[in-house]
């Protein structure tokens, strides 16, 4: 009997319209130098310093330029999601490392119209080394990397054109020392790339609350990389 009535009532239909999707809420998604980039500068000058150390004592290139640079990137990344970008065709002619590139070409606007989010990337100066490097300095630092274009994995006008992200890196964050994500990942890498990048939400009292689903912990991600020489 009771299986008869729930079918006549869920057989229901009062001309409803179809549903529509509420106002959009943005989430702001703020990049930062992390623990990780500064053991990626580390790394990239020790690997060039490994493979042409003659190269290497003469360009001089230092952990912390690339730390910076990789900083000046972001910055460019964001205002150019952002359509402010006054440098985007001067930036063709620098040379990025492969990683940081792969990390940039994730790092962008994502729009979830299911859940009404708009996950924008933005930045505080502050928080970020060599987000307040001029572009004639990130030229010269560019020019000590492409030094080393036989010995390390870097290419050359390489900044994303498209303003997009990926739904799995703009949908995770780091929480209270955790990554954690709107919803499971695709792909684990995603949740190094928000290591990497040291994703927080602006807003996180308001929305911290959507990340349900925890990753690693920072410091875990941060030695694993680094111990299995990803970076």
């Amino acid at each position: 009997m009771s299986s008869t009535v729930d079918s006549k009532f869920l057989e229901l239909d009062l001309g409803t319209g179809s549903p529509t999707y509420a106002e959009m809420d943005t989430i702001e998604v703020e990049v930062s130098t992390s623990p990780i980039l500064k053991d990626f500068g580390n790394a990239f000058v020790m690997e060039a310093e490994r493979k042409a150390p003659l190269k290497a004592e003469k360009v001089n290139l230092t952990a912390d330029e690339v730390v910076r640079y990789a900083g000046f990137l972001l910055k460019q990344r964001v205002l150019y999601v952002k359509q402010e970008c006054k440098l985007w065709r001067k930036l063709k002619v620098l040379w990025i490392p492969a990683f940081i590139q792969f990390a940039l070409d994730r790092f962008g606007k994502v729009v979830d119209r299911q859940f009404g989010l708009e996950l924008i990337p933005c930045v505080d100066d502050a928080n970020l080394l060599g987000g307040d490097m001029s572009y004639e300095e990130a030229v010269t630092i560019s020019e000590k990397i492409a030094a080393f274009e036989s010995e390390l994995q870097i290419l050359q006008d390489a900044m994303p054109r498209s303003i997009e992200g990926d739904a799995d890196v703009m949908t995770t964050a780091l929480i209270a020392g955790y990554v954690r994500s709107m919803k499971v990942v695709k792909h684990v890498a995603s949740t190094y790339i928000t290591a990497f990048l040291n994703l927080k939400l602006k807003q996180e009292v308001m929305f911290k609350a959507l990340y349900r689903v925890q990753y690693d912990d920072i410091k875990y991600i941060q030695t694993a990389l680094t111990t299995q020489k990803v970076i």
